[in-house]
């Protein structure tokens, strides 16, 4: 299907409420399913939510953002982490660089003499001294 979001809202108005309801509901379910248990972008939509590969790029924008944001222990991750004072372990429970200093998002996972490294791209391992890489 490679309907524009446009179109896609006109189909969905054009739905019965009750269908709406009821895939909504279904949706929402395995939307915490995959929050809950975990899981790649392709594995919420291939296999929670039963399409086929032809859905990946219509479903990308929005379905990988829910992919990656879905933690429901991060509340209580971030509050152990806090009460333990540890920064190391703030920084990890909220996703950040684990570069001392710095306080930007992971994009990046990398194994490092030292243990695997989770960084922002501007600490990529391309980018660090030459003692911190492979």
């Amino acid at each position: 299907m490679n309907e524009t979001f446009p179109e896609m809202d006109k189909l969905v108005e054009e739905c019965p409420y009750d269908t709406k309801l009821a895939v909504t509901a279904w949706v929402m379910k395995r939307i915490v399913d995959h929050a809950r248990d975990g899981g790649s972008y392709r594995y919420l939509i291939y296999e929670r939510l039963g399409f086929g590969m032809d859905a990946y790029g219509v479903l990308l924008q929005h379905g990988l953002t829910i992919s990656n944001e879905f933690d429901l222990n991060m509340k209580d991750n971030v509050v152990k982490a806090y009460k333990s004072g540890d920064e190391a372990k703030m920084k990890e429970a909220l996703s950040l660089c684990d570069e001392p200093g710095c306080f930007d998002e992971i994009s990046c996972g990398w194994p490092s003499e030292n243990g695997y490294r989770r960084t922002c791209g501007e600490h990529y391992k391309g980018k660090l001294k030459k003692k911190d890489v492979e």
